[in-house]
C-alpha cells in the first residue's frame, strides 16, 4: 500500500491568474513509509509512493491544514526540491511529505524495547542452514528487528532478537545463531514484536563495515575490516562464509582500531580465515548509535539449557529498575561466563522484582551460584540527521489534511 491522496470536495479555489489552491486527505497504507518520505506528484509527474496526484502540474506549497489524533504523536514537512528555490524561484512537479518523531521517541538515552504483539501467529516454522523460516501473516520490512516469542515446536527461538532478511504478506527468513530444528514444522503460537526506542522509531542498522577476515575463540570475535566502530556500540553480523556461525549475531565492540574490531562471544569458535561479510551499526532514527545505559549489578546468576521446543531461561540477581520488554547487555560474569556479550530482553514473570529479572536464553545451562557482572540498558544515542520515522513504520491511523498550493493546466 501506499500514501492515498483523496481531494476534498468543493475546496479548490484560485488565488491567481494561473494558481489554485485545494485540500487533499493524506492517508497512509499500513507499514509503507519510505525512506526519504512520500513524493506527492503533480498531474504530469508519476510516484511509486503515493495513489493519487494533485490536480495541477506545479507544486508551490503544502501546508498540514488538520490532522487527526494519532497523527499528534508526528511532526511533518513538506519539502520541495532544492532547485524550486534561489535567486529565481521555481516551481517543483513533486514534493516529500516527510513525518518526524516526536521529541520522547528519539531523545538520547531512551531504552530500546518491544512494540505490540503481532495481531497473527504462526503456521510453520523450520531452519535451513541457519536461516530461520516462519510462515506467518505480516507486515514486516526486510532489515526490521523483531522479537520471537510464544513458539511451541520452535520454542528455542522464543527470546530471540533477529534481523528480517527477506518479508512477504505471508512469511518472513532471518539468519539465526541457533538452528535446534532444521524442517518447517507445524507450530501455531509464535508471534513477532518490533523492537523500537519508541513508536516510530525502529531499531535498524546504519555504517555498514566489509569483514574480509574473520576468527572466534570460545570467547571473542576477531573480524577484520576497515572500519570507524567505537567500543560500547553494537553491530550485526551477516553473510560470512569461514565464520557462518556468527550470521546474525548482534555483537558489542570491546576494542576497535582501523583495521579490525573484537567482540565477546559465546557461539561455537572457528579458525582465523579469509571471508566475506558484513558488520553493520545497530541505530535508531537520525542515525543514532544503540549504546549501554544504566548498568545493574548482577550477584547470582542460574540458567537452564534452550532445546529444539524449549526455550532456555536466565534467571540474574540485581537489584534494578527494569521493565519487561527492556533490553540488555551482559558483561563480567564467572558463574555466567556463557553469556557474556549476549543482549537479552526482560520478561514479564512472576519472579520479575527489584532484585531478580529473567530472559530466554538460547545455549547451555548453568547451575546457580553467587556471581558479579553487569546488566546495562541499550539505549538510544545521539542522533546524526533529522530523526524521520524509520522506514515501513505503520502510519495507517494517522489521517492529515493538505492545504494545496499549485500552478498549471
Amino acid at each position: 500500500m501506499s500514501l492515498t491522496l483523496t481531494k476534498v470536495p468543493d475546496s479548490q479555489q484560485n488565488i491567481g491568474i494561473s494558481q489554485s489552491e485545494a485540500v487533499y486527505q493524506a492517508q497512509p497504507g499500513v507499514a509503507d513509509y519510505p525512506a526519504g518520505g512520500y513524493v506527492i506528484p503533480g498531474a504530469l509527474a508519476t510516484s511509486t509512493t503515493v495513489v493519487g496526484k494533485l490536480d495541477g502540474e506545479f507544486i508551490y506549497a503544502v501546508d498540514v491544514e488538520a490532522q487527526n489524533a494519532a497523527s499528534a504523536a508526528y511532526g511533518i514537512a513538506c519539502v520541495l526540491p532544492s532547485g524550486s528555490f534561489g535567486a529565481t524561484p521555481a516551481p517543483s512537479q513533486t514534493a516529500n511529505l516527510i513525518v518526524t518523531l516526536g521529541g520522547a521517541n528519539s531523545a538520547p538515552g531512551t531504552p530500546l524495547g518491544l512494540g505490540p504483539l503481532s495481531a497473527a501467529k504462526s503456521t510453520t516454522v523450520g531452519v535451513a542452514s541457519n536461516v530461520l523460516t516462519v510462515a506467518i501473516a505480516n507486515s514486516l520490512k526486510a532489515g526490521q528487528f523483531i522479537y520471537l516469542s510464544g513458539f511451541t515446536a520452535g520454542g528455542a527461538f522464543n527470546g530471540m532478537i533477529c534481523q528480517v532478511a527477506t518479508a512477504t504478506a505471508t512469511g518472513f527468513t532471518a539468519n539465526i545463531q541457533t538452528p535446534n530444528i532444521t524442517a518447517a514444522t507445524a507450530d501455531t503460537t509464535g508471534q513477532y514484536q518490533l523492537v523500537q526506542a519508541g513508536t516510530g522509531n525502529l531499531l535498524t542498522t546504519g555504517t555498514v563495515a566489509t569483514i574480509t577476515n574473520s576468527l572466534a575463540t570460545s570467547s571473542l570475535l576477531t573480524m577484520t575490516c576497515a572500519n570507524s566502530f567505537v567500543p560500547g556500540q553494537f553491530v550485526i553480523i551477516q553473510g560470512l562464509t569461514n565464520g557462518a556461525t556468527a550470521n546474525g549475531v548482534i555483537a558489542q565492540i570491546l576494542t576497535a582500531s582501523s583495521t579490525q574490531f573484537t567482540a565477546n562471544w559465546t557461539g561455537t569458535s572457528f579458525s582465523t580465515g579469509a571471508d566475506t561479510g558484513t558488520a553493520s551499526l545497530l541505530v535508531t532514527a537520525g542515525g543514532a548509535p544503540v549504546t549501554m545505559g544504566a548498568a545493574f549489578g548482577i550477584t547470582n546468576s542460574l540458567a537452564t539449557a534452550s532445546s529444539a521446543g524449549t526455550a532456555g531461561l536466565v534467571t540474574l540477581t540485581a537489584l534494578n529498575s527494569l521493565v519487561p520488554g527492556n533490553l540488555v547487555v551482559i558483561q563480567g560474569l564467572t558463574n555466567g561466563a556463557g553469556i557474556n556479550g549476549d543482549v537479552l530482553t526482560v520478561l514479564n514473570s512472576a519472579s520479575l522484582t527489584a532484585k531478580i529479572f529473567t530472559a530466554n536464553y538460547k545455549n547451555a545451562g548453568f547451575t546457580t551460584a553467587a556471581d558479579s557482572g553487569t546488566a546495562a540498558l541499550l539505549v538510544t544515542g545521539i542522533p546524526t540527521s533529522a530523526p524521520q520515522v524509520s522506514p515501513g513504520t505503520d502510519l495507517s491511523a494517522c489521517t492529515w489534511m493538505l492545504d494545496c498550493i499549485m500552478g498549471g493546466l
